[in-house]
């Protein structure tokens, strides 16, 4: 029997899906595993009635580093992650709506790490996914480079590995931050990044991450549920930015013709992913 850690960080009005959460999963997850749920959180939390729950009383960080600082979370606890087999982290927004088994998640000894493609980019030409172009961050990704593109809500794979990544990203946030860097989207821009530096690795379709909204041609098995339901994300992330004409107007050209020179300047100057 595996022991499976689930990573949980759910600080400000995000504790509000823990219930659901911790429930479907219990449910649906992994069920011959010994699932472990590791819960880093702002608030006080009540726990009864559940099984394997480890708390870590975490504080609040705003917008975004609440989300970039993910992986300085995780490594506070260490030592207590090192006693499972394997490791995964999920957006705490999520529900596991349908029976997950082992064979489907767990990486084998030559895959090592898990991921899932993003699914508003699985079918799109790289060039226009949004890795992070900004050549003074260490998550970049020049145009000419780059194959596909994951998203940052769900991550796992064997202990050890997963907590190497941890560390890596840690270490990369960190230099950004001391240069007054923040990748484009975060957390995610530098898991785009890290995959790059593998030679293999699990890759699970967007039925693992199941969007609102969304009407994609996969299973739902692992869905997303909407965050704005229950509160106002807009205030949470401190987001309503208003644009200039001109500004709506760069944004236009940003996903249609400024790519295609960005991509051929790249390939000229023979950028590599470094």
């Amino acid at each position: 029997m595996a022991k499976i850690g689930i990573l949980y960080i759910c600080t400000g009005d995000y504790v509000v899906f823990w219930e659901d959460f911790y429930e479907s999963f219990k449910k649906n997850f992994c069920t011959s595993s010994e699932l472990h749920f590791f819960v880093f959180s702002d608030r006080n939390m009540d726990f009864s009635g559940k099984e394997n729950v480890h708390f870590y009383k975490t504080g609040h960080q705003p917008w975004p580093l609440v989300t970039l600082l993910r992986f300085h979370t995780f490594l506070s606890a260490v030592q207590d992650l090192k006693a499972c087999d394997f490791l995964f982290f999920f957006n705490s927004n999520m529900k596991c709506v349908q029976k997950v088994d082992e064979k489907e998640v767990l990486p084998d000894e030559s895959e090592r790490l898990v991921f899932v493609r993003h699914p508003g980019y699985w079918k799109t030409n790289k060039i226009y996914v949004p890795y992070d172009r900004n050549p003074k961050s260490t998550a970049f990704i020049p145009y000419s480079r780059g194959s596909i593109y994951v998203i940052g809500a769900v991550e796992g794979g064997r202990t050890a590995d997963f907590l190497e990544m941890c560390r890596t990203l840690k270490g990369n946030i960190e230099t950004d931050l001391k240069s007054n860097v923040i990748a484009r989207w975060h957390d995610e821009s530098h898991v785009n990044h890290y995959i790059h530096t593998l030679k293999r690795y699990r890759l699970l379709s967007p039925s693992y991450c199941y969007p609102v909204g969304f009407d994609l041609p996969v299973e739902n098995k692992i869905a997303g549920v909407s965050k704005q339901d229950k509160f106002d994300v807009k205030h949470f992330k401190n987001a309503e930015i208003r644009k200039s004409f001109f500004q709506k107007i760069y944004v236009r050209l940003d996903f249609s013709v400024l790519p295609v020179l960005r991509f051929l300047f790249s390939v000229l100057r023979f950028e590599k992913i470094r």
